[in-house]
């Protein structure tokens, strides 16, 4: 009996050792099972939830930049840089010396072998509020203008420095229910000042040339509308008036381009083309000190813009 009780003690206790390693290994299986489960139910859940964005347009991915960006730096910077190929209208004077002038800038080409104005412009902001920065700076000229009692033959160069600044204000932005862009409609209001430096020379085929300085400043006031009308296009269009006689008697610019978003690195990035307009009707002094700049300003632009 002794040696039958201790056969029978053994193989029960090898039994229940057995028994509690199958459970032990059964409730391991079934707590790996529940946090596998719960790491891919989690994993898809925060797919399902946040799936991994993809920019199916350049357009989608500059606005994933700037939407990182914008993340971690409320300030908005825009650079622009322009080239304008210039044409004119109007009449100039200088110490009294008179021309007309009506010059595509096929014309400017032949007499000064250029007909670019190069412009840049600079927009930071935050918020509704933003400020800005224009320049533009050209040095050309004109040949066999015609002046004053059918006088021909006078040729006209000028050097032009302009520069805007001024403060903007958005009104607001809107996405229309439908709208193809992925960015939305923006309208601005600004006002400020634009400043103008010039050198003019007169110089008809008959009389001594004449050259003039003159610069001033005046307010303006305008809007500026950017419409995305695809994911990767968009038409901006900014307009102002001015003057009122601070500087000159009246002054007015309008700018319409066609733009394509795209990037460059990590910085939204545009390309332009389109049209811009500059008028200006200045006069100081009389006689032999007459300084006239009553003149039109146009031609197709071109730019490239970053965005940070």
């Amino acid at each position: 009996m002794p040696r039958l009780s201790q056969t029978l003690l053994a193989s029960s206790l090898a039994i229940v050792s057995a028994v509690l390693s199958a459970t032990d290994a059964f409730a391991s299986q079934q707590v790996t099972g529940q946090v596998t489960g719960q790491a891919t139910g989690q994993a898809t859940g925060d797919a399902a939830v946040n799936p991994t964005p993809v920019a199916s347009t350049p357009a989608q991915a500059s606005d994933d930049a700037s939407a990182v960006a914008a993340s971690e730096n409320p300030w908005r910077v825009e650079v622009t840089a322009w080239i304008w190929i210039v044409g004119m209208d109007g009449t100039v004077s200088a110490r009294g010396r008179e021309a007309d002038v009506n010059a595509s800038f096929g014309d400017i080409l032949d007499a000064s072998d250029s007909i670019f104005a190069f412009s840049g412009r600079v927009e930071a902001g935050v918020g509704a509020w933003s400020g800005f920065v224009d320049g533009v700076y050209s040095n050309l000229g004109v040949d066999d203008q015609s002046g004053p009692a059918g006088n021909a033959d006078i040729d006209v160069d000028f050097e032009t420095v302009l520069i805007d600044a001024g403060l903007m204000y958005r009104l607001g932005e809107w996405r229309p229910e439908g709208h193809a862009a992925t960015r939305p409609v923006t309208l601005d209001l600004y006002a400020g000042c634009r400043y103008t430096n010039l050198d003019i020379t007169v110089d008809p085929a008959m009389f001594p040339a004449r050259s003039q300085s003159q610069s001033w400043f005046d307010p303006i006031v305008g809007a500026k509308l950017v419409y995305p009308f695809a994911d990767s296009w968009r038409v901006a269009v900014n307009g102002d008036i001015g003057g009122f006689g601070a500087g000159s008697d009246f002054t007015w610019s309008t700018t319409g381009v066609l733009g394509y978003d795209f990037t460059i690195g990590s910085a939204g990035a545009s390309a332009y083309v389109g049209y811009r307009a500059i008028g200006q009707d200045y006069s100081e002094g009389s006689g032999t000190n007459a300084f006239t700049w009553d003149v039109v300003q146009h031609g197709p632009i071109l730019g490239l813009s970053l965005r940070f």
